[in-house]
């Protein structure tokens, strides 16, 4: 019997949908941060997982792991090794993404698979959980296995210690890492006998954020305590540890007092970003928008052809008006797990700083209210707008205007940029850019933009 395992796409995605149900295509995650595995007799699919990362409960909210959210083989192909397969080909993928465990929940009618759990060295424990669509408790188990040890990295370790000497001569160790992607390691570690946090970043591009950290501080921009900075290395105080702070949840989304605090962060955030020196020469999301990427996009993405030849037909009009509206700061990474908020709710402010760079205010809002509930996107803006009136004497609203029908056009084409060139599988959240692209209202609008 000849069976492949291939990555889940919105095609696959779609033909699995068909044979077992929207349940299937509810617990399927193709987006960022997941992996999705399907299991491929005959061209039909037989059997899938699908896993995703996500943060621990309190008290461990900042600790993440890999979960898989759902495994399913058909009946006639069980025992047959397809599980224990899809399960194997993904803890391949949580050690390459630096993960320190997968989790898995069943319920009891699914005792039989216990066997294979143990086979794979995974611990199992009885557990009942809250299913929140049907309002009813249901007993089941779950399975843990640590994938990767204390200290995989041991020269990375060395590599830290090396990098402070010139810049702090307090002790630093007892590593423990929590995250390792693309050349970023992530260390719970004690500094000073203190608990603290530590980024190492081996790529030379990323070191970014250990200069943004530094205009962040030189421009009174709050975030979390920087302890030391090297060459490569970026100690910060450990929010987990915090007596006054907490990491943010999702449901911070949808409460009105923690999105003004981010309303009043980001104001600070923007007016001292406009005195930055380095600007300049900082990030900036649109440079990705290059004739070169456009000709390549053409190829990838042939049913926007059209598109693409009218943006290259009026490229440099396009690149003049990315640079017409004043430059700000931009955090451009906005999530609740990227900011943190004071117990008592008086105030919040983003961290990781790896995506910072120049843009516009606009282009902030934009990835801001986008996640909000409408009550606290709603006190977002008008927070932000206060405390603008309330320093300038005016709105912003023509200059917003500006940046907007900028923004809405080179926004979308960004996320295709991203998409079809960056990403190995077509993410979830572009899936309406592409939509937008193929029916021609993309188009329409980029007509609009650049023809005036």
């Amino acid at each position: 019997m000849a069976i492949t395992y291939k990555e889940i796409d919105t095609e696959l995605l779609e033909n699995i949908t068909v044979k077992y149900g929207e349940w299937a295509k509810k617990h399927i995650h193709i987006g960022s941060d997941s992996f999705s595995l399907a299991a491929i007799f005959d061209d039909i699919p037989v059997g899938f997982i699908s896993t995703y990362i996500r943060n621990l409960d309190e008290p461990l909210a900042e600790e993440k792991d890999a979960y898989i959210d759902v495994i399913e083989v058909d009946k006639e192909f069980r025992r047959k090794g397809i599980a224990a397969e899809l399960i194997s080909r993904t803890e391949v993928w949580a050690k390459e993404e630096g993960l320190l465990q997968i989790r898995a929940w069943s319920n009891q009618s699914k005792v039989g698979a216990i066997k294979m759990w143990r086979s794979l060295g995974y611990g199992l424990c009885p557990a009942k959980i809250w299913i929140e669509w049907c309002h009813e408790i249901v007993d089941g188990y779950y399975v843990v296995k640590q994938l990767n040890p204390k200290n995989p990295y041991p020269e990375i370790t060395k590599l830290i210690k090396k990098d402070l000497r010139s810049a702090t001569s307090k002790p630093i160790g007892d590593f423990r890492l929590t995250r390792a992607k693309s050349g970023v390691y992530v260390y719970k570690c004690l500094y000073d006998g203190s608990p603290a946090v530590v980024k190492y970043f081996e790529n030379e591009s990323d070191r970014r954020e250990i200069l943004n950290y530094r205009i962040l501080t030189r421009h009174n921009i709050p975030t979390i305590d920087v302890l030391a900075l090297g060459t490569a290395t970026l100690v910060m105080e450990d929010i987990s540890a915090s007596d006054d702070w907490r990491l943010g949840v999702e449901d911070d989304f949808y409460d009105v007092d923690v999105t003004k605090c981010l309303a009043k962060w980001y104001f600070t955030f923007h007016e001292n970003g406009t005195s930055v020196s380095e600007l300049e020469s900082l990030f900036f999301e649109y440079d990705s928008l290059t004739k070169e990427n456009f000709i390549i996009l053409k190829e990838k993405f042939p049913e926007a052809r059209e598109l693409f030849d009218f943006v290259l037909a009026h490229y440099d009009k396009l690149r003049k008006l990315l640079y017409k509206p004043a430059f700000t700061l931009a955090y451009n990474d906005f999530h609740w797990s990227n900011f943190v908020v004071r117990k008592d709710k008086t105030s919040a402010m983003m961290i990781d700083f790896n995506l910072m760079g120049k843009g516009y205010r606009y282009s902030d809002f934009q990835n801001v209210c986008g996640s909000l509930s409408e009550e606290a996107k709603s006190a977002f803006i008008h927070e932000y707008e206060r405390l603008y009136k309330e320093k300038h004497g005016h709105s912003r609203s023509n200059d917003e205007l500006t940046e907007k029908q900028i923004a809405n056009v080179a926004g979308k084409l960004y996320e295709l940029v991203v998409a079809f060139l960056e990403r190995d599988t077509f993410p979830e959240w572009a899936e309406a850019v592409r939509n937008e692209a193929q029916d021609g209202s993309l188009l329409a609008e980029t007509k609009k933009l650049l023809s005036e």
